[in-house]
Parts: C-alpha cells; structure tokens; sequence
C-alpha cells in the first residue's frame, strides 16, 4: 500500500514517478538481499524473526519452495504482507542467491510498477472527488491507504501466526 501511496503523492507534489519507483525498487531489493544474507548466513536471527510464524505454515511455504522454487518465489514477492517472510524462508531454505535475486528481482520490478501505477491511476479520479468535497484529500487517501494496510496486516497475521496461547 505505500508503493499506491508514493505513486499518488509522486504525482500530486510533482516529483517524478519513475525516480520514485527506481527508489522504492532499490529500497526493495536491498532490503529483500539483505533478510536473505541474514537468513542464509545467521540461522539464528532467522529462527528469532521467524518464532512467531505458524509452523505448520512455514513447513509447507518450504515445501513449495523445494517443489517449485520459481514459481514460489515469484509469487510470494508479489503479495505485500508475505514479500518480508519470503526472502528470509529461502535464505533458511537452502535457495540459491542467483535463483533468488532473479526471480525476486523480476517480481520487484512487476510489483513496483504496478503497484505504483495504480497510485498515479487512483489519483486523478480520487484528487477529483476530494476537490468536490472540498477535504483534506491528502490526508483522507493517506488515512485510507493504512487502514487498508492494517487490515492486510491484521488479515495475514490471522493466516501466518499463531495465535497467542
């Protein structure tokens, strides 16, 4: 939800979409490379980050990777709430790091993209709205955008951990 949010904030302020979307990719990559070193290299921070991960879940997204890493891989760094887990599940998975950054990098750039058009697209129909009502639009869309991330969250949360005993 923050790639809809930096597409329409891009385009409302006037900075320049690509440059935005070339930042938030790269912030993305590093980010994912380095959950995936940490995972690989250091077992034991992965299995801290991953301790409130449902086990039962985690032992079939390793399975799936191990089937189809490819396939895994490509659509795990697509779903917003799993792309953090994603990297550090193929770093304690044994992936290889060129299999990783390729297709990570692949589904990145598909996930930057549209995720950001969607944010340009959203803007002009929902500037239009707000202009008309005569609110705060900014504000109202940022507001909307994390309630909708909240309930994302609070959705996967329900699905990938387990529930306080």
């Amino acid at each position: 939800m923050s790639l809809i949010s930096t597409g329409y904030i891009a385009v409302h302020s006037g900075l320049n979409p690509i440059l935005c979307g070339i930042v938030a990719f790269t912030g993305l990559i590093v980010l994912d490379n380095t959950l995936f070193f940490i995972s690989a290299k250091g077992r034991k921070l992965s299995k801290k980050l991953l301790k409130k991960v449902n086990a039962e879940w985690l032992t079939k997204a390793q399975e799936k990777l191990k089937q189809n890493a490819t396939k895994t891989l490509f659509i795990s760094a697509l779903i917003p709430n799993l792309r953090f887990f994603c990297p550090i599940i193929a770093g304690i998975s044994e992936i290889r790091w060129k299999l990783f950054f390729l297709i990570n990098g692949v589904a990145t750039l598909s996930y930057t993209i549209v995720y950001l058009i969607i944010g340009i697209v959203l803007q002009h129909p929902l500037s239009r709205i707000m202009r008309k009502i005569d609110f705060a639009h900014h504000v109202i869309f940022i507001l909307v955008m994390l309630a909708i991330t909240v309930y994302l969250t609070w959705k996967a949360q329900k699905t990938i951990f387990k529930k306080a005993e």
